[in-house]
């Protein structure tokens, strides 16, 4: 049975170049270097005969002075081993988990930061290498680990689309965390049991490199956070526990007590209906979004919004809420979710596309042309490429 990943749910903010770039340098050293890479294996072997035998010491291949040599290595050889590979195989799976994996923690980590971090990652990985071992390693696999150890931190709750071949093709969708999570404990296993010709220590270096380094930027608040990383869960389930410990103690938060009841134990918080009703609605809107239903989110959103206006989810699932009722063409409620985002999330990142956005709703639907204007306006400077030339046709075609 064969099966590969193909893609995740993740939706991207913009395009990764970077990580195209990254796989088209692999691809084309690998097609510079086959023919010698080829001689690589010869040349050990005919090197432990020569040893043996007294036999003429073949020539070295010139380029396993880019391989990662543990003990004999230079600098150098710690980020061109990185895109060196031993054949077809080993190539095309480790650029197919770097455009899987790697296409979204560049959305997160940036142009620049993403090309630090896969570089970063590599040596970390060819590291923790020659801790322990002293054959000389090649390829993108150490690289490769510590994106996909970023990933398991940024998004842990996506899916990922795995096809397979088994007498048929098919497909079929898994949590990355699981698929990430059963790829470290595979390369820990075939380690101890040392298994096979792979440098599995490269693999799980690289898997702690970037688990560490996602969680750090998102615990340091680097990085924006999201309802669904791994940080957040684990928040979740702290929180969990506590509600759980209170509950044991007599806290009853979906039921009013008043002031002097005897069941108020401790003194207890007292949950108001209403805030007992604004609670349940919140968990129905995050339980729609974690099964991936947009359309239902929204639209429980939009009946919170009717009985309190000022209510706002998380970040992104307010942003995703936004987004899905702007493509049904809700504008007003659209409109009301993406005022409310702009309102709460004041240091979002990319503030300057949702002002675009918000522009446009209220250019061509609502006809609010002073509100647009100043959004435009506003949003303009920090604008680029399409996005400035679009925004500049609403100014002119407003006035």
């Amino acid at each position: 049975m064969i099966f590969f990943p193909t893609g995740t749910d993740r939706r991207l903010k913009r395009t990764p170049w970077v990580n195209y770039t990254l796989i088209a340098v692999n691809v084309v050293v690998f097609i510079l270097t086959l023919s010698n890479v080829a001689l690589v294996d010869q040349y050990f072997y005919a090197l432990d005969a020569a040893v043996h035998t007294g036999a003429v010491i073949p020539n070295r291949p010139w380029v396993l002075n880019y391989y990662l040599l543990p003990g004999d290595g230079s600098v150098l050889q710690y980020f061109s081993y990185q895109f060196l590979h031993s054949g077809w195989m080993h190539l095309i799976m480790n650029m197919l988990f770097l455009y899987v994996f790697g296409n979204g923690v560049e959305d997160r980590l940036g142009k620049v930061g993403y090309l630090f971090f896969y570089l970063a990652g590599g040596i970390v990985a060819g590291l923790g290498h020659g801790m322990m071992e002293t054959n000389p390693v090649l390829g993108a696999s150490g690289s490769v680990a510590a994106v996909t150890g970023a990933y398991l931190a940024l998004f842990p709750l996506s899916n990922v689309t795995i096809v397979y071949w088994f007498i048929m093709f098919g497909a079929f969708e898994i949590s990355s965390m699981l698929l990430i999570l059963f790829q470290v404990v595979q390369d820990a296993m075939l380690q101890v049991g040392n298994i096979g010709n792979t440098a599995y220590l490269a693999h799980l270096a690289g898997y702690a490199c970037g688990f560490v380094v996602g969680m750090g930027l998102l615990m340091g608040r680097i990085l924006p956070r999201e309802p669904y990383d791994m940080l957040s869960l684990i928040e979740h389930r702290r929180r969990r526990a506590q509600f759980t410990k209170l509950s044991k103690e007599g806290y009853r938060p979906w039921e009013h007590s008043k002031p002097g009841d005897p069941s108020n134990k401790g003194g207890a918080p007292v949950v108001t209906e209403q805030e007992a009703g604004i609670m349940r609605a919140r968990s129905a809107i995050s339980a729609a979004l974690s099964d991936h239903n947009l359309p239902k989110a929204a639209g429980l959103y939009v009946d919170l919004l009717n009985q309190h206006p000022e209510q706002v989810m998380g970040q992104q699932q307010q942003l995703d809420i936004a987004n899905q009722l702007m493509s049904e063409g809700r504008y007003d409620d659209s409109a009301s979710a993406y005022q409310l985002f702009l309102v709460t999330y004041k240091g979002y990142a990319d503030r300057q596309q949702v002002q675009l956005i918000l522009g446009l709703i209220f250019a061509r639907y609502l006809d609010q042309r002073q509100r647009a204007k100043e959004l435009l306006t506003e949003a303009i400077p920090r604008l680029q490429g399409d996005e400035m030339t679009l925004a500049k046709q609403v100014l002119n075609e407003i006035g």
